[in-house]
């Protein structure tokens, strides 16, 4: 009798040692420790990974509750910092949702209007604001209630709506806000050709990866929001099962926070990020130029952009001798005037972007088949360069490749 008793009461510190891990090592410690990487190490301060940062740090928030508030072990934690957790719960999907939407943007600035979404989060609070006036002794005996009768904590008093609706209204948001997200990447991956990366090198494939792990996490938390009613299905008295969707739920959310770890790019983002965020800074500036919104006091930049598209059409970079004095005779606009347009659309040197443009004429040369019969310094001379060697160099710098390798890898693809 006693071997068989010590046997029950060490099984049963087993289990709560192994929950105590779950919790703290899967959901919260990886998880803050994830929030404040991504804070620390992003490179806009108010970019995509600002509000990246603060939706981790308040669904490892979300997480622990949820968890905290169905699991008999720590069921006393949630009397602890209810009804503030309310507010960082109701806030993870928001900052989900301007998390894909800033990503997606490169325009994207919050503004006043955006703090409409925090606007149920406060509502919410407010609803629970009735717990804050209730003492120790109270608290204790909600808790020791529930433990015995789950559906007690459905008649706690609330200002503006019943307890039930209170819940699962702040699931439902959530998870309106994440598919609210997957219609914005599906939008993009669509007009990407379906292609796990785009033009401004965004990794599409770890966001479908982001969005994947999140609609089956808060799908999880959604089922047990409906099923929690202890007037219907109270899934609380259907332990396997609940246990079955509160592994989901962490497992998902785990899965998450090792993706994005092993995501330098991700975590470490102004270290990755130089290729990046010039193409974001170029994608804003095409769109200035393009809607003519242009916000440069120092020189008409329209004036000078229609002239100068109009005059690129010719090509004549890939002229020998091709320079910013005979561009400026060409066009009739003053040298300091060109460089400074180039300088401010390709954020670039009028040389840089001169080896740009010369070997994005070669590629599609090569691309085309027109390069076919032409030896290198063939191409280096079509492209305005009197040096084959000036040519490789410029074309490994802007490739990453030489032009032998490039040539190799089109002849294998046709």
């Amino acid at each position: 009798m006693l071997i068989t008793s010590f046997h029950h009461r060490y099984q049963n510190i087993y289990q709560r040692l192994i929950v105590l891990i779950t919790l703290i090592f899967f959901v919260t410690i990886l998880g803050f420790v994830l929030a404040i990487l991504v804070f620390l190490n992003r490179t806009d301060k108010y970019g995509p990974n600002f509000f990246l940062a603060l939706f981790i740090f308040f669904n490892s928030f979300y997480a622990v509750t949820s968890f905290s508030f169905i699991s008999s072990e720590f069921r006393w934690l949630i009397t602890k910092i209810y009804p503030f957790v309310i507010i960082p719960n109701m806030a993870a999907g928001p900052f989900l949702y301007l998390y894909f939407v800033s990503v997606f943007n490169p325009n994207f600035k919050f503004r006043r209007i955006h703090f409409i979404h925090f606007i149920p989060s406060l509502v919410f609070f407010c609803n629970g604001l009735d717990y804050l006036f209730w003492d120790s002794a109270q608290k204790a005996l909600l808790v020791k209630t529930f433990m015995s009768n789950s559906g007690a904590v459905f008649s706690m008093p609330t200002l503006l709506f019943d307890y039930y609706w209170h819940v699962l209204f702040r699931m439902v948001q959530t998870f309106v806000y994440v598919l609210a997200s997957f219609k914005l990447f599906f939008i993009n991956f669509r007009t990407n050709r379906f292609r796990f990366q785009n033009d401004r090198h965004i990794p599409l494939g770890y966001l479908a990866f982001f969005l994947f792990f999140f609609i089956c996490h808060f799908a999880t938390t959604l089922v047990i929001a409906i099923r929690i009613n202890p007037v219907a299905d109270n899934i609380l008295g259907h332990r396997n099962e609940l246990d079955f969707l509160l592994g989901s739920s962490r497992l998902f959310f785990s899965l998450f926070i090792f993706t994005t770890l092993f995501n330098p790019k991700v975590v470490f983002e102004r270290y990755f990020d130089e290729k990046i965020k010039k193409s974001v800074k170029r994608a804003k500036t095409e769109i200035e130029f393009q809607t003519g919104t242009v916000e440069s006091a120092k020189y008409d930049l329209m004036e000078i952009n229609r002239v100068f598209e109009a005059h690129m059409v010719s090509n004549p970079y890939v002229q020998p001798g091709f320079s910013l004095s005979t561009l400026s005779d060409e066009i009739k606009i003053p040298v300091h005037q060109i460089s400074y347009y180039i300088k401010y659309r390709f954020d670039k040197t009028f040389n840089e972007w001169k080896n740009e443009v010369r070997v994005s004429y070669a590629v599609s040369l090569i691309d085309e088949g027109k390069a076919d019969l032409l030896t290198l310094e063939s191409i280096s001379i079509q492209c305005g360069y009197r040096s084959r060697a000036n040519f490789i160099e410029a074309f490994k710098k802007e490739m990453h490749q030489t032009p032998s390798e490039y040539l190799a890898k089109y002849r294998d693809r046709t």
